[in-house]
C-alpha cells in the first residue's frame, strides 16, 4: 500500500515538473532555453519534433470549483497523452487549457482525439492549433497563435478545431444597419408564428454580415444595440406594458459564438412578442397565477430569477408580463406579500420582529420596519399593540 502511494505521488510531481518545463517553453524566445533538449529527455520527453506544433484544447464544460476544474483537466489530459504520438506531450498550460506538443507531421491525430473526447465528455471541446515551426526553441509562436485561433470559435461554432493558417480579417462595423433593425420590427410586429421571429433574425445578421466578417466586440455591441432599439419601438406602441425596462446586457456575458448570441436575440424576441401578441392572453392569466402562487409560498426566498426559472420564463420577460397583467412590478407585489405574511406572523405568533423579518425575507430587521411602517402606517411593534388591545 505505502509503494502505491509512493508511486502515484512520484507520478503526480513528474507531471507537475512536466507541466512546468512545457509552460516555461511556450512563454517566450528561446533565449535562454540553451538545454531545452537536455530537460526534456531528463523527464523523459522526446526532445526531436519534425516541425513541431502545438494545439489547445479549451474545455467548455463548467466547474463551480477550481478543485473541480482541474480534476476535470486532469482526467481529459490523461485520456488524451495515452492517444498522443510517440514523441507527443499533453500538458496544463495554466489558463485552463490543455496544450498539445506534437510533430506536424502527425497532425491527423487532432481529428482522431477529438473523436475520443466526443465519446468520453459531455461537453465538446474547442481546438485552436498554431502553425509549425522550425524549431523547438519557436514553439512559442505557435502557442500564441493556438491562443488566436480560439477566439475565432465565435464564428466556428464550439467542438471545432480552428487553425490559425484559415482565420480570416475582421471587420469593424462603421454604421449601425437602422433600416435593417426597422425592417427586423416590423417582421416582429406582423409574425403570426415563433419561425418567423427566428427567420426575421437570421436575415438581420445575414445582412450585417454580407459584407464580410465582423469583429467580436462590434457584434457584440450591435446585438445590444438591436435589442434596446427593438424593445423601445416594440413597448412604445403598447399601452398597458409600462415604463421602458432595458433588458439584461449582462445576460450576453457568458455567450461565446454567433449561434448562441443569435439564439439569446430569437429568445428575447419570441418572450416579447409572446407578451404583446393578443392571442397571448389567457396563457398569460395561468402564468401570473402560477407566478404568485410560487411567490406566496416561498415568499422568504423568492427573486425575480428563481420563480421566473420555474415558470419557463427568463426574469426579463417575466418583468414585462408582469407589470402588463397586474399593473405593479414583481417586485411591488412580492413586497405587498411579505408585508401581509409579516402582519399574520405579528397577530399569531411571539416572534421577536427580527425573527418575523427573516420568516418572510429581509436580513435587515431596521430596512424590515421601515418598510412595514410605510406600507401599513405603523411599526410592527405599534402594528403589534395595536392587535393586543
Amino acid at each position: 500500500m505505502l509503494n502505491e502511494r509512493l508511486l502515484l505521488d512520484h507520478q503526480a510531481i513528474t507531471s507537475w515538473m512536466k507541466d512546468r518545463l512545457l509552460r516555461y517553453l511556450v512563454s517566450g524566445p528561446a533565449d535562454a532555453k540553451a538545454d531545452l533538449k537536455e530537460s526534456l529527455a531528463k523527464l523523459q520527453l522526446n526532445p526531436y519534433y519534425t516541425f513541431p506544433t502545438i494545439a489547445l484544447l479549451e474545455p467548455t464544460a463548467s466547474a463551480d470549483h477550481e478543485h473541480d476544474k482541474l480534476s476535470y483537466l486532469e482526467s481529459m489530459r490523461e485520456s488524451l497523452q495515452q492517444r498522443m504520438p510517440a514523441n507527443g506531450i499533453a500538458f496544463l498550460d495554466g489558463d485552463g487549457r490543455i496544450g498539445l506538443l506534437f510533430s506536424w507531421v502527425s497532425k491527423e491525430v487532432l481529428e482522431r482525439l477529438r473523436a475520443v473526447l466526443r465519446e468520453q465528455f459531455a461537453h465538446p471541446v474547442n481546438i485552436g492549433v498554431g502553425k509549425p515551426c522550425s524549431h523547438l526553441g519557436d514553439i512559442h509562436l505557435s502557442y500564441r497563435q493556438a491562443s488566436w485561433a480560439l477566439q475565432n470559435k465565435f464564428y466556428s461554432g464550439t467542438g471545432q478545431i480552428i487553425h490559425f493558417g484559415e482565420l480570416r480579417h475582421l471587420e469593424s462595423i462603421d454604421r449601425y444597419p437602422v433600416e435593417r433593425e426597422k425592417q427586423l420590427v416590423e417582421s416582429f410586429r406582423s409574425a403570426a408564428s415563433e419561425q418567423e421571429i427566428l427567420e426575421a433574425v437570421e436575415s438581420f445578421y445575414s445582412a450585417v454580415l454580407e459584407q464580410g466578417l465582423v469583429d467580436v466586440k462590434s457584434m457584440y455591441e450591435l446585438t445590444i444595440r438591436l435589442l434596446v432599439g427593438v424593445e423601445r419601438r416594440v413597448l412604445a406602441d403598447e399601452e398597458n406594458v409600462g415604463a421602458y425596462r432595458p433588458f439584461e446586457a449582462t445576460s450576453l456575458v457568458r455567450l461565446s459564438t454567433l449561434e448562441e448570441l443569435k439564439h439569446y436575440v430569437c429568445l428575447f424576441l419570441t418572450g416579447m412578442w409572446k407578451v404583446v401578441s393578443p392571442g397571448q392572453k389567457e396563457n398569460h392569466r395561468s402564468i401570473i397565477k402560477r407566478t404568485i402562487l410560487y411567490m406566496e409560498q416561498d415568499c422568504q426566498c423568492a427573486s425575480l430569477q428563481s420563480v421566473a426559472q420555474k415558470v419557463y420564463m427568463t426574469p426579463t420577460y417575466l418583468s414585462m408580463l408582469f407589470r402588463t397583467n397586474t399593473g405593479k412590478t414583481f417586485i411591488e407585489h412580492l413586497t405587498d406579500i411579505r408585508i401581509d405574511k409579516a402582519k399574520e406572523l405579528l397577530r399569531t405568533t411571539h416572534l421577536k420582529n427580527y425573527e418575523v423579518a427573516e420568516k418572510v425575507g429581509y436580513q435587515d430587521p431596521r430596512y424590515f420596519s421601515q418598510i412595514f411602517k410605510k406600507k401599513v402606517g405603523v411599526s410592527p411593534s405599534e402594528y403589534r399593540e395595536s392587535i393586543c388591545k
